[in-house]
């Protein structure tokens, strides 16, 4: 996925990620998912720079779980390229610059039952660390969801911030942020790529877009800047 950077205020959030859940038996209590991706999140770093960031929860985030390393829970490797919630240096600069771009693997180890965390920053991927399986109940077994995308969350006296680049995928120059090489790790190991279409939700068309999955890639975010 392309990282940008942004300046947000407190009270503003953007992130971009991957979400592994499995849904339980569909009450919100019983929902596990994990996280991984980028985000500007002012109020929990005191800055506006984009962040790495993982998240937990085994209960749809009601009592359990936390961003990063915030509570007992990820495991991170000693010595590995980056940690939960360090800085991604360098980043996109839109329009006319050099698109960096983040690569997440998240897999669950057929031993061990740990779900794994992989990154690399226009890069092969290798071992940031795990969530153990014991943190989970439903998700200790197998992923049900998947999804992935960009997310935005604002005051209800601010306007909403951007998502992804802050372009449009239709604009027309190709500013737009992206994600590529979307695959699917099967229970065996074996890598897939996602060369079909899936369902897309956007809940503020007039602030964001994004299009269809086309050769395992799609652009997505915009501007924000609309008030409620």
């Amino acid at each position: 996925m392309s990282v940008h950077n942004h300046r947000l205020k407190p009270g503003q959030w953007t992130v971009a990620a991957i979400w592994i859940c499995n849904k339980g038996d569909g009450v919100i209590s019983s929902l596990n998912c994990i996280e991984a991706g980028w985000h500007i999140y002012p109020n929990h770093y005191g800055d506006s720079y984009p962040h790495f960031y993982t998240q937990w929860t085994r209960d749809g985030n009601n009592i359990t779980g936390c961003i990063n390393m915030d509570c007992p829970g990820f495991i991170w490797v000693n010595g590995a390229v980056i940690a939960p919630g360090d800085v991604i240096q360098p980043v996109s600069h839109i329009p006319g610059g050099h698109v960096q771009n983040i690569t997440l693997r998240v897999l669950k180890d057929k031993s061990s039952g740990d779900w794994w965390v992989y990154y690399g920053l226009n890069s092969v991927p290798t071992g940031v660390g795990y969530f153990p399986r014991s943190l989970f109940t439903y998700l200790a077994d197998k992923a049900s969801d998947m999804s992935f995308g960009g997310g935005v969350v604002t005051n209800r006296v601010d306007p909403n911030p951007p998502m992804g680049s802050g372009f449009f995928p239709n604009d027309g120059h190709g500013h737009a942020a992206s994600f590529s090489n979307l695959r699917i790790i099967d229970q065996d190991g074996n890598s897939n790529p996602i060369m079909v279409d899936l369902p897309k939700k956007v809940t503020d068309e007039k602030c964001y877009s994004i299009t269809a999955i086309s050769n395992g890639e799609f652009l997505y975010g915009g501007p924000g800047n609309c008030m409620k």
